[in-house]
């Protein structure tokens, strides 16, 4: 396929040339061919001899091999210190990119990599309490392109979302309501969600500074709320179960869809922390402590980890009986593993966007939904959480679990611009950006964000397409204004925190969505205003130089998905699409395409509709709306 035909092509060449295991790479500058050995350099520490003797001793060997095959590559060179390039037949390569494209379509770049292989994604986990502000929709964002990058890699996929509804902020919530008087209802025109973050979180957060006699009630609450028979257990599931269909209505917007919801509470209930515990008593892997301010607590004895045991062993249940949130990730990470018997029995809950069904955990549920033998359970989680994250991993391994099957993709928090913090009205003087903090309402809702940039995009394209009727402009909208967001969230290194601004990510030039798109779009009306139907790709003998850039971009497509799964990395994934989308439009400035010679008009339409495959593949990916008008 395209450019890994390349690669093995040139690797035969290098073995019938007496190179047994070729080190071959794409070079970063066309001027070095196509493709690239490496193995001159170890060889020539073995044989003692300069990288450049040997590498022209084999380049001499493989110009036989070439001359012999008559295939895509059509000559070698080497360079200095010892590169040895393979140039290819452009006329013919081109037109085996464009079938090759043509042929796949969707399924071009795809692969059976993951094929038998099962891997359970858990993202967005976002405490029920609140609306999703951007940083929430960082994680969505990550793990939905995840899930997408590695089914289309042919692995069985598996999409979870643990919903946090125990603890303490929860008790916040039921605090507010069951004790402070605050309505259980939202004002006209609120949202649930918006409602308890916004305002109920907020105060009550202010509140519990301000009377330290709350704190004490608030303790009893989180007791009260393991209790699955009292009035704060009821009040609990209710507030959490509201929000959650407002918080799943922003996840959808975003692309996100789910299997499963694990409700945290029912790791408790249906046993999973009770065989855990069991488990880790048996292993001598937990205590009771006697003494000290933890007296009357069971801790995790973690002495055996060079790192962890430097802060002390962790608190898996607390004196009064209640269990630690590290204590439930671990049961729910034992039994993704599915190193313990027990099992979640769940519910209909809802419909993802394509119809398929989203199921959550009940005490009452008749539907099973087993998970056994997966390869790898990856756990998007925020990098403040590493420390909890590395305590389930080394738990997992004293319960005698493989930890390497436990991934904690870590990413960084989304901060503010000062631009961003100025439209709240916050106060920004000598900062760079600013910290997002729910307690004191330092937030931006990601639902409001895309709703201004959408605002912003019907007032343009109103004015650029007064005859479009509304809902047409509206869709487009909504369409232009989710992919600026989303891919201002996956663009960067995960490990790197993002400094958001709308206004950054809604410019039409740049590394941004709104730009993939619009070449997107660009490249759908060439098709559209085609006086002509293509049905062969025609070949051409003399290639512009644009044309070749093009091509090669498109050709490593498969190549990049590969790498993307191999290294989790989406950064490398979005990279290549922003460098795809920057390549047609060099194209499409330099390349007339309705215009010329009807060969030529032919050649160019099928690689224009090798593009808009290309790009529409990665765009589903990465989870960015696909738009033929803007």
């Amino acid at each position: 396929m395209t450019v890994k035909t390349l690669l093995a092509e040139s690797t035969e060449i290098l073995r019938e040339a007496g190179l047994s295991d070729p080190k071959l790479e794409i070079p970063k500058s066309p001027e070095h061919g196509e493709v690239s050995c490496t193995s001159a350099f170890e060889l020539a520490k073995r044989l003692h001899k300069s990288p450049m003797e040997v590498a022209m001793d084999l380049a001499s060997k493989a110009r036989n091999v070439i001359d012999k095959r008559k295939g895509l590559i059509k000559s070698v060179e080497v360079v200095k210190p010892g590169f040895i390039n393979f140039y290819v037949n452009w006329p013919s390569y081109a037109v085996k990119i464009i079938e090759d494209v043509l042929s796949f379509a969707e399924a071009y770049g795809a692969s059976d990599t993951g094929k038998g292989r099962r891997i359970l994604i858990e993202h967005t986990s976002v405490n029920p309490n609140k609306a999703l502000h951007v940083g929430h929709a960082r994680n969505v964002c990550l793990g939905s392109a995840l899930a997408r990058l590695y089914r289309f890699a042919g692995f069985s996929v598996i999409v979870t979302n643990y919903i946090d509804d125990s603890g303490s902020q929860m008790a916040d919530i039921v605090l507010g309501i069951k004790h402070l008087g605050y309505s259980n209802e939202p004002p006209e025109g609120i949202r649930f969600d918006e409602y308890c973050g916004d305002k109920i979180y907020v105060e009550v957060n202010r509140l519990l500074e301000q009377k330290p006699e709350l704190s004490e009630r608030k303790r009893l609450l989180i007791k009260e709320i393991e209790d699955r028979l009292s009035e704060g257990f009821r009040l609990s599931r209710e507030i959490a179960l509201r929000v959650l269909k407002e918080q799943l209505k922003t996840c959808q917007r975003l692309g996100a869809s789910y299997d499963i919801l694990n409700r945290e509470s029912d790791v408790v209930a249906f046993g999973l922390w009770k065989e855990t515990f069991s488990k880790l008593k048996q292993k001598n892997a937990c205590y009771l402590a006697t003494s000290g301010p933890k007296a009357g607590c069971w801790m995790l004895d973690l002495s055996g980890h060079k790192t962890l045991s430097k802060e002390g062993d962790e608190v898996l249940v607390k004196s009064d009986g209640t269990t630690t949130y590290v204590a439930r990730d671990i049961a729910y990470a034992a039994w993704k593993l599915g190193i313990i018997e027990r099992d979640f029995k769940y519910k209909p809950f809802g419909k993802n966007r394509d119809q398929s069904d989203i199921l959550i955990t009940d005490i009452d549920g008749e539907v099973d939904f087993k998970i056994r033998d997966v390869d790898t359970t990856i756990a998007v989680v925020d990098i403040r959480q590493r420390r909890p994250q590395e305590i389930v991993k080394y738990a997992l391994g004293l319960l005698g679990a493989e930890p390497s099957k436990y991934v904690h993709y870590a990413y960084e928090v989304v901060s503010l611009s000062t631009k961003e913090a100025e439209r709240m009205g916050l106060d920004v003087s000598d900062t760079e950006f600013v910290h997002m903090k729910g307690r004191e309402g330092i937030y931006v809702k990601a639902d409001s964000v895309i709703d201004s940039i959408k605002e912003k995009v019907m007032s343009e394209t109103t004015q650029r397409h007064p005859d479009w009727h509304p809902q047409k402009v509206e869709s487009i909208a909504e369409s232009v204004a989710v992919g600026a967001f989303v891919y201002a969230l996956v663009k960067g290194d995960a490990d790197k925190i993002i400094v958001f601004d709308r206004e950054e990510a809604l410019k039409i030039e740049g590394d941004t969505g709104p730009y993939l798109q619009y070449s997107y779009a660009r490249a759908c009306r060439i098709i559209e205003k085609s006086p002509i139907m293509q049905t062969k790709v025609k070949r051409r003998e003399a290639l512009e130089e644009q044309e070749m850039v093009l091509l090669r971009e498109i050709s490593l497509f498969p190549l990049i998905v590969e790498e993307s799964v191999k290294l989790m990395l989406l950064k490398k994934l979005a990279n290549y699409a922003y460098g795809l989308a920057s390549a047609f439009n060099n194209f499409y400035e330099s390349c007339p395409v309705l215009t010329g010679d009807e060969d030529t008009m032919n050649f160019r339409l099928s690689l224009i509709k090798a593009y808009l495959i290309t790009m529409g593949n990665c765009l589903r990916i990465l989870g960015i709306p696909i738009v033929e008008e803007m």
